[in-house]
């Protein structure tokens, strides 16, 4: 196993989720929740990408900020798409699930942006992860297009 490079600055081009409405659904005749087939095309998307993100660089367990570009004609709500954003980014919990790995639990995303960006393809997005020591200059830098 090689060891990931820490990059204080991690930019990927992912193919856009579904929305949290849709991703999950109940089972038949249970109260048990279950991955939709939507989501689950989506992850196999990602790992056909990305594999298990070995080769890609990674921030660690720090605290970190998560800006998110998005299609200005992509369809639902912006907000909607976050949380599977943010889980593809982690560390995979258990067996059998998927993460990137770029960070080790979403629970040090400190900071977070969303925004419809020009450029970007309906069925993509952009994911930007930063150190939180990088993150306020990343945000100034971004604001000031």
């Amino acid at each position: 196993m090689t060891k990931r490079p820490f990059q204080s600055v991690i930019t990927l081009d992912l193919p856009l989720p579904p929305s949290v409405n849709s991703a999950f659904a109940a089972r038949r005749g249970s109260h048990l929740t279950m991955k939709t087939a939507g989501y689950r095309f989506w992850l196999q998307e990602v790992k056909e990408l990305h594999g298990r993100g070995d080769n890609l660089p990674w921030i660690g367990g720090r605290p970190y900020g998560l800006w998110i570009d998005l299609a200005p004609n992509a369809r639902g709500d912006i907000d909607n798409r976050v949380k599977l954003l943010s889980d593809i980014l982690k560390r995979p919990d258990k067996p059998g699930q998927h993460g990137l790995g770029i960070v080790v639990d979403d629970k040090e995303m400190w900071g977070l942006h969303v925004e419809l960006c020009e450029g970007i393809a309906r069925d993509r997005c952009r994911v930007t992860v930063a150190d939180m020591s990088t993150w306020p200059g990343y945000v100034c830098m971004r604001m000031e297009v």
